[in-house]
Order: structure tokens, then sequence, then C-alpha cells
């Protein structure tokens, strides 16, 4: 059990040339979408105002759970069939949640959010049979996907 947890990880590195630029990009495009999102009625004070450090520290953040995510997904490849879709479902969930939340549509919203959550910790489990490492690295995404429920759910509560 002990050299499972001694030894690097093997990378697969067409699986991390694909998976590190899409998460990326996933990550910018929900900054980005983030910062087109109205606050709810009667909640101006929310909004924060995007050139400020701690947005900044913030979005960096961010950005490195995402690259974990795509390193995560380059970790013991290949992988079936069942595990690209809920990577594919991963990048897609929180993007709609986001959308969503710009169309005012708070419930729809909550629903993409609590699925993304669902396939982040099936993914997490079904990586983390075959590489311990890689279902842990899928934890700073899970904690955003559980923050990215209370979002709609404040939306819909001020509505």
């Amino acid at each position: 059990m002990r050299e499972r947890f001694g030894r690097e990880p093997n990378i697969n590195r067409q699986a991390l040339a694909l998976w590190m630029p899409l998460s990326l990009a996933v990550a910018a495009l929900l900054l980005w979408l983030g910062m087109q999102t109205p606050p709810p009625d009667g909640a101006a004070s929310v909004q924060s105002i995007p050139t400020s450090s701690e947005i900044g520290a913030l979005a960096y953040t961010y950005l490195l759970s995402w690259a974990a995510f795509g390193y995560a997904a380059s970790i013991s490849t290949p992988h079936d069939t069942m595990t690209r879709n809920l990577f594919a479902l991963t990048l897609v969930l929180p993007v709609s949640a986001t959308a969503a939340l710009n169309h005012d549509l708070p419930i729809t919203a909550l629903l993409a959010a609590l699925g993304w959550l669902i396939v982040l910790a099936v993914t997490a489990l079904r990586l983390g049979k075959r590489e311990p490492l890689a279902g842990l690295m899928l934890l700073p995404l899970i904690g955003s996907a559980g923050a990215g429920i209370l979002l709609p759910v404040i939306y819909w509560a001020i509505r």
C-alpha cells in the first residue's frame, strides 16, 4: 500500500494538452460571465468591484482549481466513455448555471449547480479508485460547486 502513495502518477501528455486548455478556458469564461451577472434586485451592494485585489486573488485561485481539474483528468488515462462524459459535464454545467443566472432563471441555475456538484462527486470517486491523487484534486472544484448552489438560492430568495 505504501508504494501506491509514494509514487508519481502517470500523466498522459496528450490528455493534458486537451483537458488543461479546456478547463482553463471554462474558468476564464465563468469569470467573465460572473462579472456580467447583475446583482439581484435590491442587493446592489453584493456586486464587487472587478478591479479590487481580492477579486484578482479569488480569480487566480479559481483558475488554479480548474487547472487542478485539467491535471486530474490527465492522470491514469485512458478513461472510459462514462468518465469522459463526466468530464464534459463538469465543463458544461457550471457555464449553464452561470448563464441561467444571467438570464434571471435561478431555479434552472440551481438545478445546473446541483447537477455539477453530483457530477463532480461521481467523477472524484471514479478517478479516486484508479489514482487517489486525481480524486483529491477535484476537491477545490467540489467546494466551488457547493458554493455555486448558494448563489441561485440567494437570487431566488431575494426575488
